[in-house]
């Protein structure tokens, strides 16, 4: 098959995907579904969902608003924080593939980082994964959950991690692929994200870097 013609296949998979089930928008529910609906219709055919009032009861969404509160409980415990020049970790720059820099600091400095972002050089995240709730946080654990109580239903078993992360709107999470289920509950503020089907894999550019040493 030529290329042209292979081209032609992607496009009409691509097309036919959108038509059969994926759709041109992301679908809202106002309610948190049941184990077996979210199973069903967002699981198994591998479709994103954005849900709303599914965490209202939560206590984080009144308490982590105000930093004073996150001081008080966790102020002088040190965390894990990244630190980029531009916000982009984990991404290729100058053909290099950069990630950001590690270090620890006490909850307050980190805070004041989140407070003032123009007096301080770089761009702060905390984002270490690998459940850092559960690891770094937990004296404000009670506030939140460790599992969503239906998606653990759906999927058969309890969070693998559960992670705390946050930062200001500099910093970007790369273009990557997760090999697993997430949820992402937002406790305060915003996050975008742009999502591509598996169908759309051939229309995303990448590249191979080999690098040899004698």
């Amino acid at each position: 098959m030529s290329t042209k013609g292979l081209d032609l296949c992607f496009d009409e998979l691509s097309l036919e995907a959108k038509e059969l089930y994926l759709g041109d928008e992301v679908q809202y529910l106002d309610r948190a579904p049941s184990a077996i609906e979210f199973l069903r219709n967002w699981v198994c055919p591998n479709k994103p969902v954005i849900i709303k009032n599914a965490i209202d009861h939560w206590p984080a969404l009144q308490r982590w608003e105000q930093h004073s509160y996150l001081r008080d409980k966790i102020g002088n415990k040190e965390v894990t924080v990244t630190a980029t020049p531009n916000g982009y970790a984990d991404a290729v720059h100058q053909n290099k593939f950069i990630m950001p820099e590690e270090k620890t600091m006490t909850m307050n400095s980190f805070l004041d980082i989140m407070e003032t972002p123009e007096n301080y050089n770089g761009v702060y995240y905390v984002q270490k994964q690998n459940s850092n709730f559960t690891a770094e946080f937990s004296e404000i654990i009670d506030d939140a959950e460790k599992e969503i109580p239906w998606a653990s239903e759906a999927l058969g078993k309890c969070p693998d991690a559960v992670n705390f992360w946050m930062g200001d709107g500099r910093a970007v999470t790369s273009m990557h692929k997760d090999h697993y289920e997430n949820l992402y509950c937002v406790v305060s503020g915003q996050k975008h994200f742009i999502l591509h089907p598996p169908t759309d894999l051939p229309f995303i550019p990448y590249g191979f870097q080999f690098i040899y040493s004698t």
